[in-house]
């Protein structure tokens, strides 16, 4: 089996040295870096980060820190976790959203830790396959626009479609709460294992706009309130272009 390579990313890293401990006796190949944490912070990538299949973000860092170096990490095909306590299932599915593909803590037992990065592991693989199923197509013109977008929409699940539409249908400012959706798509409504779930067909409808070549956020996630779609996205396809994308006539407006 081929060497796997964690990436540490810290503002100490003498503060890391049981996580380091614990990884090595799992076999993996450490790196633990505050150097690379700057380049990420000034927006920049490296092609070292393609070296490694992991990446655990150290409780060192500030929630801010971390929400400002995902864009970037997300450029690499890359498992995400936080070196944190463990937070309410809540704050959970809002980093989910955000990126974060598991959990660790120093705390932890190493079975835990062991778990925790396969599980990671495993999800960017899905969500990479997912989004190989995806053709990328030039955004240039408006009816190659209309074609990309339609094929996105074509390519989603039916429940992402259900998704889809609720956001498309949001009344008032456009934003949906976990527990509008929740209550929408399950007859037990809002659970944690249906707020893991809907946090996971989030991701999935934004991957699926980003390998197609969509490099605006379509979906937006707003801290403590829920989801909105871009006002820009939202205006132009929810009108006149609707037609032409082959939407559901249910969701034509008024």
């Amino acid at each position: 089996m081929m060497q796997q390579h964690v990436l540490i990313l810290t503002r100490n890293i003498l503060s890391e040295e049981g996580l380091i401990r614990q990884l090595h006796y799992l076999n993996y190949e450490v790196l633990c870096s505050s150097d690379l944490l700057q380049v990420l912070q000034m927006g920049k990538g490296s092609p070292m980060f393609s070296y490694f299949q992991a990446v655990i973000l150290s409780e060192t860092l500030s929630n801010s820190e971390v929400e400002k170096i995902l864009p970037v990490l997300h450029t690499f095909p890359i498992a995400i976790l936080r070196n944190s306590e463990v937070y309410p299932v809540k704050e959970q599915t809002e980093w989910q959203d955000q990126g974060i593909h598991g959990w660790v803590s120093k705390n932890g037992t190493i079975e835990t830790l062991r778990e925790a990065i396969a599980e990671a592991l495993q999800t960017v693989y899905e969500q990479r396959m997912a989004s190989s199923q995806i053709l990328a197509f030039p955004v240039g013109d408006s009816e190659s626009e209309r074609s990309l977008v339609k094929t996105v929409w074509n390519s989603f699940s039916k429940t992402e479609k259900k998704v889809f539409e609720q956001l498309l249908q949001a009344k008032n400012d456009g934003v949906l709460s976990r527990k509008e959706i929740c209550d929408y798509l399950w007859r037990e409504g809002e659970t944690p294992s249906n707020m893991s779930q809907l946090s996971c067909l989030i991701n999935k409808i934004k991957r699926k706009f980003e390998r197609a070549g969509i490099k605006d956020e379509i979906v937006v996630t707003l801290w403590g309130r829920g989801y909105k779609l871009n006002e820009e996205f939202r205006e132009r396809w929810l009108g006149e272009e609707q037609a032409l994308l082959g939407f559901p006539p249910q969701l034509a407006t008024n």
